[in-house]
């Protein structure tokens, strides 16, 4: 039988963690808050921690609370937190969707009434919010309620890839279950903040924008644009014949005036 390869390299792994354990935090400074952890976390996924901080911080003094905030149109949400902000648009409506969820069960945006209960149920119900990424929910349990989850979401495994880490792209979900059997709460948090240092480097390098334009270019294609492009393979289309050229010529030969007909005698009487 043949060895079985490594998910991914350990040895790397740690190397990126001490280079960049140096210049992360070591806190969040929206943990008091879950509501606000939930926004924060919502805003960081595929952004640096510069923009999600700032979007924070607009979100904050445009609003008087974030109940104020959920009532907003999609649209006001994405110019609160800036028109270039990645997927904008995609991801305000996502957020809006959780915020109304909140509301509709507790006719209030809290998430106070989490304090206290198991974690599994806890981690259900996070995932069950309408519009919540995965990213999001992993963060929350990490640093609200001590569950080794390191959230990772596909620029980190872009960079992960990018340094050997990863022999291959994989689904970000399926990396933070990997992880959480490999590491307790502790590592795990300090590899949260130093993957996030990580990635917030490779964003202003330019690196994670090459590597997501690479990814598209290679990405396979699913569902009806799969089969298409299958029954492309396996039935390709038939080359038409060229057709005969027909002549434009004129014909050169006289043409024959029609003999006038002769005139019918009348009958005899």
């Amino acid at each position: 039988m043949t060895e079985k390869k490594p998910a991914f390299n350990i040895n790397r792994l740690n190397s990126l963690i001490k280079k960049y354990s140096a210049r992360a935090r070591t806190e969040e400074p929206n943990v008091a808050d879950l509501t606000a952890l939930l926004i924060h976390s919502s805003l960081l996924y595929d952004a640096t921690t510069e923009m999600a901080d700032t979007a924070m911080q607009r979100v904050r003094s445009r609003n008087v609370d974030f109940n104020e905030f959920r009532v907003n149109l999609v649209e006001e949400m994405v110019t609160t937190i800036g028109l270039k902000y990645p997927d904008g648009f995609g991801r305000m409506r996502r957020l809006r969707m959780t915020l109304f969820d909140l509301f509709r069960r507790h006719h209030r945006v809290s998430l106070e009434q989490l304090v206290g209960k198991p974690k599994k149920d806890v981690r259900i119900y996070l995932e069950n919010l309408e519009g919540m990424r995965t990213y999001a929910v992993s963060r929350m349990m990490l640093l609200g309620f001590e569950v080794a989850l390191v959230p990772i979401d596909q620029t980190t495994v872009d960079l992960l890839v990018h340094y050997e880490v990863l022999p291959e792209d994989m689904k970000p979900s399926a990396l933070t279950e990997l992880f959480a059997k490999k590491f307790k709460s502790d590592r795990a948090r300090q590899m949260h903040f130093a993957l996030v240092a990580a990635a917030d480097a490779f964003h202003n390098s330019g690196r994670a924008e090459e590597a997501r334009i690479k990814r598209e270019a290679t990405k396979k294609p699913r569902g009806a644009a799969a089969t298409s492009a299958e029954h492309a393979k396996t039935h390709p289309k038939p080359v038409a014949k060229p057709r005969a050229k027909t002549s434009t010529k004129t014909s050169t030969k006289p043409r024959v005036k029609a003999k006038p007909k002769a005139k019918a005698t009348a009958r005899s009487r």
